[in-house]
């Protein structure tokens, strides 16, 4: 048996699980960025109705939270939110730029990834590409079942583990940052970004295969 049988394909599918990271990371980043979201939350929860605030004053909130993922500055400039929620949102926005720094790296690991593969496997891009359509279908399964049964268990999980505090427990009556933005708004947006992410991944495996075979 040849033993870089194994090799190259263990690399293909790591390569193709960076490129999936790397998609998440893009439809984050492309996601926050934007007003859809927000307003999608406001449309869809009443916001207004669920903090006795008007429309403004919200859309004034959403625009400074907006910005301050993209910002230098080290707290939220939002006069509504107690200590403990702008000492939250720090916490959110270190582990926004961790996703996103992350992305960076990833890509760049990618790229080193595709060349050795291509160069020393004969091993094609839209491989890759298709690989990671595949595992991601899978990954989509496992995590829409979990979402659909037991999404509040993974969301406190997931803070648990994001965070080494307890400033994420906050109480939905009376603090703004969780009547702004609920549970199911959160789920929602996780649902958001692995679909946005499955479809581009598809996209641009369908892209390069044409590509391929052009080229041909």
């Amino acid at each position: 048996m040849n033993l870089l049988t194994p090799f190259r394909l263990t690399l293909t599918i790591i390569t193709s699980l960076l490129f999936i990271l790397i998609i998440i990371s893009g439809s984050l980043n492309f996601i926050v960025r934007y007003d859809f979201i927000y307003d999608y939350n406001i449309a869809t929860y009443s916001i207004d109705e669920r903090t006795s605030l008007n429309l403004d004053k919200i859309k004034e909130i959403n625009f400074n939270i907006k910005t301050y993922f993209f910002d230098e500055n080290e707290l939220l400039d939002v006069d509504i939110y107690s200590d403990k929620e702008i000492l939250h949102m720090k916490d959110v926005k270190h582990i926004m730029n961790l996703i996103f720094n992350l992305g960076k790296i990833l890509s760049i690991v990618f790229c080193v990834l595709i060349f050795l593969l291509h160069s020393y496997f004969e091993v094609h891009l839209n491989k890759v590409i298709f690989y990671s359509v595949i595992l991601f279908s899978s990954i989509l399964i496992l995590l829409g079942v979990s979402f659909l049964l037991f999404f509040q268990e993974i969301f406190i999980i997931f803070h648990k583990i994001a965070f080494n505090n307890d400033l994420w427990i906050l109480n939905p009556n009376t603090d703004y940052l969780l009547m702004m933005f609920p549970e199911d708004f959160f789920r929602d947006v996780a649902v958001l970004i692995l679909l946005s992410s499955f479809l581009l991944n598809v996209i641009v495996y369908f892209l390069f295969r044409k590509l391929s075979f052009r080229s041909k």
